[in-house]
C-alpha cells in the first residue's frame, strides 16, 4: 500500500547547472549509519503496533517495493530502501508507513526530495532539517537518505516524530548552497533548485543537470545548465539538440552567447546557449532584458570555478 505523492514532470520546473567538486552518486557509497540502523532506530508510534519487522530492498530487488518507479530512484543513485508499516491500535485497516532509501549521496537524496517540491507546497523545520508536510504525509532528505512518511490524516504528529527520530540518528548532508554551488543567487526563487541525474528535456546527453526558478522580470523563468567536458563537447550538444527541434524552425539566439530559440506549444519560447563548457537551457526566454545578465552571471561563476582549478565546475 504506497501512496504517492505527487511528482512534477521534469520539463516543468527547471534551471541551471554548476555544483562544485560534487559528485553524482556512486553505487557503495557510504558515510554514517547503515540503512538498517537507520529503519530500526524509529520508535514504533504512540497508539499504533508493528506487525512485521521491516523489510529492506537492494537495486536488484527494488521493483518489489515501487514496481514502475524502481528505475528513476536508481537514476537517483538509489542503492536499498527500506519500508516499515505501524497499524493503529484502534484499527488495523488504518496504517502509518516508512519508506526510507538510501541514495547513496547527499546530492541524490536532494534530488529525489527535490523533484516534487518546487516552491509550493507547505514546509517546516523538523530537528533543523527542512521537511515537505501536508496533514497526511512528511517528506525529507538528510544526508544521503530521503524519507517518504505517510500515514491517516490524524497522524501528522506521530509522522513529524518519526522524522525528528530520523534527523538525529542521521548526520546533516551538505545545504541546498552547497549542493547547488555555481547557479547564480540572485533573483533566485526559495526551494526551486533541483537536481535532473539523466535526460533532462527527454535528451540522454543532457545529464547531472542542476535546475531553478528565477524571478527575471515580471514572470519567473526555467533554467537548466548541463555541463560537458569542455567547451567542443558543448558545442556538438548544441547542435545535437538544434538538430531535434528542426521541426520547430530554430532561429539564432540574439545576445552575446552562441545559441538559437524556437516555441513550444506548451512551454512557450525557448532559448539553448552554449556557454563554455555548459548549455543552458532557458524555459520562457521571451525578449527580458534580464536573461543575457543571468548568462554572463554564469559565465563568470565557470570562470571563477577555471581559475580555482576545477574546469566542469558541476557534479
Amino acid at each position: 500500500m504506497r501512496r504517492l505523492l505527487p511528482v512534477v514532470p521534469v520539463v516543468s520546473i527547471v534551471a541551471v547547472l554548476g555544483c562544485g567538486r560534487l559528485s553524482a552518486p556512486k553505487a557503495g557509497q557510504s558515510a554514517g549509519p547503515s540503512l538498517q540502523e537507520v529503519a530500526r532506530a524509529l520508535p514504533v508510534p504512540q497508539g499504533y503496533v508493528a506487525q512485521k519487522p521491516p523489510s529492506f530492498f537492494k537495486r536488484d530487488n527494488l521493483y518489489e517495493a515501487i514496481d514502475g518507479q524502481d528505475g528513476e530512484y536508481m537514476s537517483y543513485g538509489c542503492v536499498g530502501m527500506a519500508q516499515i508499516e505501524w497499524a493503529k491500535s484502534s484499527d488495523a485497516q488504518e496504517k502509518i508507513q516508512a519508506e526510507i532509501s538510501d541514495m547513496g549521496s547527499p546530492l541524490g537524496a536532494f534530488g529525489m526530495y527535490s523533484r516534487a517540491h518546487v516552491g509550493n507546497g507547505e514546509f517546516a523545520t523538523i530537528g533543523g532539517e527542512e521537511a515537505a508536510v501536508g496533514e497526511d504525509s512528511v517528506e525529507l532528505a538528510r544526508g544521503r537518505f530521503y524519507a517518504r512518511l505517510t500515514g491517516p490524516p490524524d497522524a501528522r504528529q506521530p509522522l513529524e516524530s518519526l522524522a525528528r527520530t530520523l534527523v538525529a540518528k542521521v548526520p546533516a548532508g551538505p545545504g541546498v548552497e552547497q549542493l547547488t554551488a555555481g547557479l547564480p543567487v540572485e533573483d533566485r526563487i526559495a526551494r526551486s533548485e533541483r537536481w535532473i541525474p539523466d535526460s533532462a528535456f527527454g535528451m540522454n546527453f543532457l545529464r547531472n543537470v542542476l535546475a531553478a526558478r528565477y524571478q527575471a522580470g515580471q514572470k519567473p523563468i526555467e533554467l537548466y545548465l548541463a555541463p560537458f567536458d569542455d567547451a567542443s563537447a558543448a558545442q556538438a550538444a548544441l547542435e545535437q539538440f538544434r538538430g531535434t527541434k528542426k521541426d520547430r524552425s530554430p532561429q539564432p539566439a540574439t545576445g552575446g552567447f552562441p545559441g538559437f530559440t524556437y516555441t513550444d506549444g506548451w512551454l512557450g519560447k525557448i532559448g539553448v546557449f552554449q556557454i563554455g563548457s555548459r548549455l543552458a537551457v532557458i524555459v520562457g526566454d521571451e525578449p527580458n532584458p534580464s536573461i543575457d545578465p543571468l548568462l554572463r552571471k554564469i559565465e563568470a561563476a565557470q570562470h571563477s570555478a577555471s581559475a580555482n582549478g576545477d574546469r566542469r565546475s558541476g557534479p
